[in-house]
This record gives structure tokens, C-alpha cells and sequence, in this order.
């Protein structure tokens, strides 16, 4: 068994209702608010979209009762699965994405791939915030 890889977390904390944070979450459409991600759209049960690694195409694995939004992605040689929870957080609720360096990837690689993804954080914030 091979040891266990890096692993990088991001969270984002909104004070909007739980129901609304991962409403806009579990809709791809609105993935494009954050900036990496463009033109995304549904085609065999995969959304598919431009990305900054090329095309790209993902599947979300949504489960609202118990605040999973997983989602495989795959983008060129690259694969993996991104773990995202949605908590209540008082008024609020606080998503966490939970990414494990692909095998494929350095660390400098890996690091480097998710420097992007807080400036997504913050424009998604600003999105469900309005």
C-alpha cells in the first residue's frame, strides 16, 4: 500500500442559509462566477467546460441531506476526486473542499494548481452574498 498523498484545503464561510450556499454550489452553471472555469455545459451526464488546464469535463455527486457535493474531475491526464462539504454554520454555512495531490502531479505542480482556486472562493462568495 502506498503512502498517503498531500492533501490541500480550501474553505469558504457565507452568511447565507445553508440551502442557498448549496443550491448555487450543486449548479455548474454557476461555477463560472468564480473565473476558471468558462462555456460549461451538461453532455452525457458530465459537464464539460474550458479550463485553465484545457477541457475539462466533471461529474458532481450531490447529496443535500448530509452536505456532499463531490465531484470527479478530469482535465487532460489529470484526475480526481474533490471532496466538498456544506455545514450549517449559525446563520451561515461554511463549504470545505478537501483536494488530494493526483498521483500525475508534483507538489510544486499540485500547490500551484490550487493558488487560483481562492480567488474563486472569494468571487463565489460575492455571488451567493448578493
Amino acid at each position: 500500500m502506498k503512502e498517503p498523498r498531500s492533501v490541500i484545503i480550501k474553505t469558504m464561510t457565507v452568511d447565507r442559509p445553508f440551502d442557498a450556499v448549496f443550491d448555487f454550489l450543486a449548479n455548474p452553471k454557476n461555477w463560472e462566477s468564480g473565473g476558471a472555469l468558462k462555456n460549461i455545459r451538461e453532455e452525457g451526464g458530465w459537464w464539460h467546460a474550458d479550463s485553465p488546464a484545457g477541457p475539462a469535463r466533471f461529474k458532481i455527486h450531490p447529496r443535500k441531506e448530509i452536505g456532499i457535493l463531490d465531484h470527479d474531475f478530469v482535465a487532460g491526464q489529470m484526475q480526481w476526486t474533490v471532496f466538498c462539504r456544506i455545514v450549517k454554520n449559525e446563520r451561515g454555512a461554511t463549504a470545505s473542499w478537501t483536494f488530494i495531490r493526483p498521483e500525475i502531479m508534483t507538489q510544486d505542480q499540485f500547490e500551484s494548481q490550487l493558488l487560483n482556486f481562492e480567488k474563486e472562493i472569494e468571487s463565489w462568495k460575492k455571488a451567493i452574498e448578493k
